[in-house]
């Protein structure tokens, strides 16, 4: 069962509380609703005063005169209509935005897990394609149901007053379509939700494919992506086919009942005419306002059931603002100051998932300025680490202290102001050199970015880019080799003027060549910095003053090169091995 936020009463109250913050919009758009149903429903009220008091008694100039009259009401009416639509086109935007915003800001105050369970495809899908789906329903969806619920009412005032006989039989007829569109709306609900999912997996699936389009062709996957994407696309388009089977159903209903309807008034307004218990003018008003609701009725289907689209699209919105990160700050977090850049890992034990630790019991210190080298097996746990001091996700057991200061216990921007990442896989931004650079610190002058670009020694090549630092790279930083990427990447961490940098197998995707050069350019790069590298290739190794082996979560070795290599263990195979193997 939905939990209270999330069902269909839950929706509707955040909607209209959120849209109460715009209270004197929403205030206006209600007034000038009102007043346009009400030119609407007076509207066959003037025919037949100009039927039964001028045309049928021969007398043109009062037929003349309430012509004139609906004339004006309807220009009314029309002018009245173009202001709502403005003011609900406006307000709707506004809430769309705000929602927009609002999720964007969650998304980015999540931790790790939450991307590791959701979808990047399913993100992209919400926050575009569902709040743009509940602009239009505000600003069209929402002013129809008030709009024709006002008419509607209107209109069988003025019928009672007429006839209550022919009346009756008319709001018979609503009765019956309300029933059948509340059946409509029962069965077409959970369609649409299953729909706005399955859009977002197909969302999703595309996403990773452009994403991933290098590896999906170089391991020629090409068609086995084909039949997957086939496959959800097959899915999505058999739940649309179950909506139009519904929607055929349900759609021919209001047709037969307002056939059914209209004769039954021609028959008994008739005999009331040739009884003389009503005018020609009042059973041209009642075929009138058969013909109004003809429309409101037929659509009010289509109207809930756009709705009910909108409410699941609000609630997949709404999921996004209100997840609560795993990771963030404690109510007492302190702001992190000027630190020495010791780091302390005590008893951290931490997993991924409760099958295997990812770390287990791991202690170790790094003190300020140290360079150490953590090195093992794939899966060792070697980039954990990285992620933990970051805060990427939280231990669960032990604790990793910065200058004696439990992580945990500090306010997360603060911590990583003092620190530098330089991912495996640096990403680089669809832009300019400069606004690469500048993205680890917005606020950095040229000079600061220059200085950043020399020191991870890629300013003489930027220098040689048709526009300099203005230089658009393409997306992906397609455009530039491995070790360009990787030391903007550097520069990027660099502009920072961090006390703690961490890199994390910077040179796993480079020839030897360029290896060879930016380990020497990172030897002078690092100086009075605490670093930790992270990497498989023992060409890191003279980067470091000590050097932990990681097995299976735990450190198993600890020393320099040279009193590791003596030991013949873990290490001693690993750096034979790549010896050996060249890598």
């Amino acid at each position: 069962m939905p939990i209270p936020e999330y069902r269909t009463g839950g929706i509707l109250i955040r909607l209209i509380k959120l849209l109460f913050r715009k209270w004197y919009m929403l205030a206006a758009s209600a007034v000038l609703v009102i007043i346009y149903a009400n030119t609407v429903s007076v509207g066959p009220v003037i025919i037949k005063y100009a039927i039964d008091y001028g045309i049928t008694v021969g007398n043109i100039g009062v037929a003349v005169k309430y012509s004139l009259i609906l004339m004006g009401v309807t220009a009314i009416g029309a002018a009245t209509w173009f202001v709502t639509r403005y003011l609900t086109a406006l307000l709707s935007q506004e809430l769309a935005h705000y929602l927009r915003v609002k999720a964007f800001e969650s998304i980015h105050q999540q931790s790790m897990e939450f991307f590791d369970r959701i979808a990047v495809g399913q993100l992209i899908s919400r926050i575009t394609n569902d709040t743009n789906r509940l602009a239009r329903t505000l600003s069209w969806q929402i002013r129809n149901i008030v709009n024709l619920s006002f008419t509607a009412g209107l209109s069988l005032y003025y019928m009672f007053t007429m006839s209550p006989r022919l009346s009756y039989i008319i709001l018979l007829a609503i009765v019956i379509m309300a029933l059948t569109n509340a059946r409509y709306v029962t069965l077409i609900r959970p369609l649409y939700d299953r729909i706005r999912n399955q859009l977002g997996v197909l969302a999703s699936i595309v996403t990773s494919n452009l994403n991933g389009i290098r590896t999906v062709k170089a391991l020629a996957l090409e068609d086995h992506e084909i039949h997957k994407f086939t496959g959800e696309n097959n899915e999505f388009a058999n739940l649309n086919l179950r909506v139009a089977k519904v929607r055929a159903t349900y759609g021919n209903a209001p047709q037969l009942v307002l056939g059914v309807t209209l004769a039954s008034v021609l028959y008994l307004g008739g005999s009331g005419i040739v009884a003389g218990s009503i005018s020609v003018g009042e059973l041209t008003a009642f075929i009138t306002y058969l013909t109004l609701l003809m429309w409101p009725m037929r659509a009010l289907g289509f109207t809930i059931s756009a709705f009910q689209r909108s409410l699941a699209a609000a609630k997949r919105v709404f999921e996004i603002i209100d997840a609560e990160p795993e990771v963030k700050d404690d109510l007492k977090a302190r702001k992190l100051d000027d630190i020495k850049g010791e780091i302390v890992f005590d008893h951290v034990t931490f997993y991924y998932t409760e099958k295997k630790p990812a770390l287990l019991d791991v202690s170790f210190r790094v003190a300020p300025r140290e360079k150490i080298f953590l090195t093992g097996p794939p899966g060792a746990g070697k980039s954990t680490i990285l992620k933990l001091l970051m805060r990427f996700y939280e231990v669960r057991n032990g604790r990793i202290l910065i200058d004696g200061c439990d992580i945990r216990q500090v306010e997360i921007k603060s911590l990583r102001d003092h620190i530098a990442l330089v991912p495996q896989e640096p990403f680089i931004f669809s832009g300019t050199v400069k606004e690469n650079i500048a993205f680890g610190n917005p606020d950095a002058s040229m000079e600061d970015i220059v200085r950043a670009a020399k020191a991870a020694k890629i300013h003489d090549f930027i220098s040689s880019l048709p526009d300099g630092y203005n230089t658009v790279i393409g997306e992906r930083g397609i455009t530039l080799s491995g070790g360009q990427r990787q030391r903007i990447a550097i520069a990027r961490a660099l502009v920072k003027r961090p006390k703690i940098l961490l890199l994390d197998d910077p040179v796993s995707n480079l020839d030897t060549e360029t290896e060879k050069k930016l380990i020497d350019d990172l030897k002078k790069i690092l100086r009075g910095m605490t670093v930790i590298i992270v990497g498989q290739r023992i060409s890191l190794a003279t980067l470091a003053d000590r050097i932990l082996v990681l097995d299976q979560g735990r450190i198993v070795e600890e020393g320099t090169h040279k009193e590791l290599v003596s030991r013949s263990g873990l290490y001693y195979k690993l750096y034979t091995t790549s010896v050996g193997g060249g890598s």
